[in-house]
């Protein structure tokens, strides 16, 4: 009898654990972030998009420049649902400041900075890598490059 609970509670907890890597809900595990990534064909000009929301809210916003057909330029950055930009403050709270939530939050925030030089360098949304710590904002970065570049083949309006 206390081995079956005891492999209960094992089994319990093994299910937690993995239900925890689920990811987060709301936009950045839309569709949009699995579909395939549009390829060629891309019209001059910019393109902003932006993912859906996460659980706290917030989205992420892509500028995509495009030039001769390829990326030149991108700029993205972590909007809050405040509005406000996902920046140096971004983790802190009126009052106390819970060190290890703001750290946590600074990291993500660095750490979503790689996503846009990369994709410029490499052209391909696929070769961008989630960066440890900053995986919500990767999702939010794919899904909102793949907006603006559907815009940029024409096929969809912002």
């Amino acid at each position: 009898m206390r081995k079956a609970a005891t492999a209960l509670i094992a089994c319990l907890a093994v299910a937690g654990l993995l239900a925890g890597c689920g990811g987060p809900k709301g936009g950045a595990r839309s569709d949009d972030h699995t579909a395939p990534l549009p390829s060629g064909g891309y019209k001059d000009g910019t393109y902003t998009a932006k993912s859906g929301t996460d659980e706290l809210g917030g989205v992420g916003v892509i500028t995509l420049t495009i030039e001769n057909g390829r990326i030149t330029k991108a700029d993205f950055k972590g909007i809050q649902v405040t509005g406000q930009p996902k920046d140096e403050t971004y983790g802190k709270t009126i009052g106390n400041i819970n060190q290890e939530y703001y750290n946590k939050a600074q990291k993500a925030v660095k750490g979503a900075t790689a996503y846009a030089p990369r994709l410029v360098e490499t052209q391909d949304i696929g070769k961008v890598d989630a960066v440890s710590g900053a995986t919500v904002s990767h999702g939010q970065f794919v899904e909102a490059v793949k907006k603006a570049l559907r815009q940029a083949q024409g096929g969809q309006k912002p």
